[in-house]
């Protein structure tokens, strides 16, 4: 069922690239392992498709088991999955020690001297190492905004590896704000919030990855605030990452975000090209080991470049696209191949329409308010467009669906989901409906549209 929806939802090339070839290999201890047939694939599919298919697993698992990428060994007699913990402790004989770091995948990967640095991000790349050496008072909380795939949640995870490193006694946690707001109200429920508080204050670093998940969870946000104000006077460093800045963020407290602004904020922008070009470089450098005489040429890699605008992520998403269909079966990696294989990405990246655009457009286009389309209201003259507008931000952005759940006023990514399928069965049966949706997003693209 999962691969099924997952199929309507993806680019039909990706899931005949990556999802076809996962193998569930495990199903212990409340969670369930995904094999992919190389570190390669894994970590492509991490970047680009694995909240979507989690979201889709949780709609799914009547046990809600979580999941994890796993690599598949392959030897002469049979197929061995190397499971990774979520928390990045190591399985076998020291599966009982203590994760270096609470909550989280492996951070080994992440850190400061593989973060490829330009002027779009230098001065957060700049302020997160200071904050990885120690406390900065002037400069607490640090607040990382950007759009998706800019590399905040690398550079979370290089604080927190790199404090480590520096004071292995130092106690860091790392988390999603989802996940504090899970344990939260786990504790609440379990009338364990004291020691739930007491926990998370006695941290020396709290980093919390994607803080606009608070918007519209009053509660949460209350405990955050004094959560935050505890941590500041006792000398700990903060620091927090979001899409946009705290004063575009809708339904936050004005007491979390007056703290929020009065730290340091940081904005990572769009990556010029010759970032993108040295992002590039420094990916297939890291290859070498698993490609033996990896060559990519000059041609193809300012193909990329020029092309592939949105995001680093994005970028290196395109990177893999061409590894998998030029080496990985054999070919040579040309220009004209590049040029084939990306020939769908590119005709995208000419269109470039936000999550916003796509708000505003389809209010416009139905005469409703752009707070009519976020609000909570049920009527179905307002139901139906919002859920057109979340099936086109599906449709023609990047963002993940709990990204597009956040962006419709902290909704969850279930809502988002359900709005997906709900258009599509529509359009499969109501042509007018059908046509209807098309000249929307053809208004859409068209405005937004951008030459060569």
């Amino acid at each position: 069922m999962v691969c099924r929806q997952l199929q309507q939802q993806i680019d039909p090339r990706d899931f005949r690239s990556w999802i076809v070839r996962l193998q569930v290999v495990s199903d212990q201890d409340g969670r369930v392992g995904l094999g992919a047939p190389n570190a390669f694939s894994r970590d492509w599919i991490r970047e680009n498709l694995f909240d979507d298919i989690c979201a889709l697993w949780q709609q799914f698992d009547p046990e809600k088991r979580q999941l994890c990428l796993t690599v598949l060994c392959l030897n002469t007699e049979t197929i061995n999955a190397r499971v990774e913990d979520p928390t990045g402790a190591p399985t076998g004989p020291q599966a009982n020690a203590a994760p270096a770091i609470a909550l989280g995948a492996s951070f080994e990967k992440y850190r400061f001297d593989n973060f490829v640095v330009g002027p779009s991000n230098e001065v957060a790349w700049a302020m997160a190492k200071a904050a990885a050496r120690g406390p900065q008072a002037r400069f607490n909380p640090l607040f990382i905004h950007g759009s998706y795939g800019l590399g905040k949640t690398h550079l979370l995870r290089a604080i927190a590896h790199q404090a480590r490193l520096h004071a292995p006694t130092r106690r860091v946690s790392y988390l999603t704000a989802e996940d504090f707001v899970q344990n939260f109200v786990s504790a609440l429920r379990g009338s364990q919030s004291a020691e739930f508080k007491k926990k998370v204050r006695s941290l020396d670093l709290l980093l919390i990855d994607d803080i606009h998940f608070l918007a519209g969870k009053a509660a949460t946000q209350e405990e955050f605030v004094h959560t935050l104000c505890s941590l500041i006077e006792s000398g700990a460093q903060v620091v927090l990452s979001a899409d946009r800045s705290p004063g575009e963020i809708a339904s936050f407290d004005d007491r979390l975000r007056s703290h929020l602004n009065g730290g340091l904020v940081c904005r990572i922008a769009p990556a010029g090209f010759e970032l993108r070009r040295d992002i590039l470089s420094n990916r297939i450098a890291e290859m070498a080991d698993e490609f033996d005489g990896l060559d990519v040429p000059n041609p193809v890699l300012d193909f990329l470049a020029a092309k592939v605008s949105t995001s680093p992520r994005e970028l290196l998403g395109a990177l893999n696209m061409i590894l998998s269909g030029t080496i990985m079966l054999g070919r040579p990696i040309t220009l004209d191949a590049a040029q084939d294989i990306l020939s769908d990405i590119v005709r995208a990246t000419r269109v470039k329409v936000s999550v916003a655009d796509i708000q505003k457009g389809t209010a416009s286009w139905f005469g409703l308010s752009k707070e009519d389309l976020l609000s909570r209201r049920k009527t179905r003259n307002i139901v139906r467009p919002r859920q057109i507008a979340m099936y086109l931000a599906k449709q023609l952005t990047s963002s993940s669906l709990p990204m597009i759940g956040q962006r419709f006023d902290g909704r969850d990514h279930t809502t988002v989901i359900h709005a997906v399928k709900t258009i599509n069965r529509l359009i499969d049966d109501d042509p007018l409906f059908a046509n209807e949706v098309e000249g929307l997003r053809r208004s859409l693209t068209k405005l937004h549209s951008h030459n060569e």
